[in-house]
């Protein structure tokens, strides 16, 4: 995820992930730097008005095909999950149909002892150089896994200050800018976002890292149009979505139905 200045300023925040048409989730503290370094508007209190820049998502696909999605609106979540209103920005191949895939998300935290994989971008920069009045813009990152298991799971939050919503803790270590990476369970479903990483004074000890669970979003109110035969600027949980088979959460079922009233939990 770029932050994009008119002065031809780039900065890399963070790793986002496309969960449907249209939608993306990242890390919420990945968003809250960018607004807190370069400014935003606030909307009812809510929905994030950017002023001073422009956030984007670049997406590299084989070929290779370059894609820029421009964030649109931004819902922050009772966790540190943001999902993201999208917009296509610019493409290398602008006649090209985009088909759109949905990961298998297990918005439960796996049990402890699973094994879990995460993956993020670390040490991105952007290089800009100019030549021919033209701009040619260079992004170099480090696409990067870890592979820990699961030591704890708060279901709650692990504290009132640093950790203060649902999450669970992993043996492995994470990166600046992995931040807003996926966290992947032994099956391949997107268990978690990568939220901190604890610096252990003890170098022979094993690392420590923690990852925002996912089931919280849920809950989430969202404004984005779903299509034909769905009512148009309306707000609704993001759960719903889930329900309509709009996005894909393989643990529906499993969920706390006294989180989610009203609705019908079961496949």
């Amino acid at each position: 995820m770029i932050v994009e200045r008119n002065d031809w300023q780039f900065e890399v925040v963070g790793t986002a992930t496309l969960i449907s048409g249209h939608l993306a989730i990242t890390a919420n503290h990945v968003l809250e730097h960018a607004l807190r370094k370069y400014g935003a508007l606030q909307k009812d209190g809510k929905l994030i008005e950017i002023d001073a820049f422009e956030l984007k998502l670049w997406q590299v696909l084989p070929g290779p095909i370059y894609r820029t999605w421009k964030v649109f609106a931004a819902w922050p979540c009772a966790t540190d999950v943001v999902i993201l209103h999208l917009g296509l920005d610019r493409t290398s191949l602008p006649d090209q149909k985009i088909e759109w895939k949905q990961p298998r998300l297990r918005v439960l935290p796996p049990p402890v002892g699973e094994t879990v994989v995460a993956f993020g971008y670390r040490e991105s920069h952007v290089r800009v150089t100019e030549g021919d009045g033209q701009h040619h813009i260079e992004l170099n990152d480090r696409p990067t896994t870890s592979i820990g298991k699961i030591r704890e799971v708060y279901s709650s939050g692990r504290d009132s200050v640093m950790l203060p919503f649902p999450c669970f803790e992993i043996e492995a270590r994470f990166d600046p800018g992995m931040s807003g990476g996926v966290v992947i369970d032994e099956a391949g479903a997107v268990c978690g976002l990568i939220c901190a990483s604890l610096q252990q004074s003890d170098v022979s000890a094993s690392p420590i890292s923690y990852v925002a669970s996912l089931w919280p979003m849920l809950n989430t109110l969202i404004s984005a149009n779903r299509g034909d035969g769905y009512p148009k600027d309306v707000s609704y949980p993001v759960i719903d979505l889930a329900i309509d088979g709009l996005i894909c959460v393989t643990d529906l079922h499993n969920l706390d139905p006294a989180h989610f009233p009203d609705k019908q939990l079961s496949k």
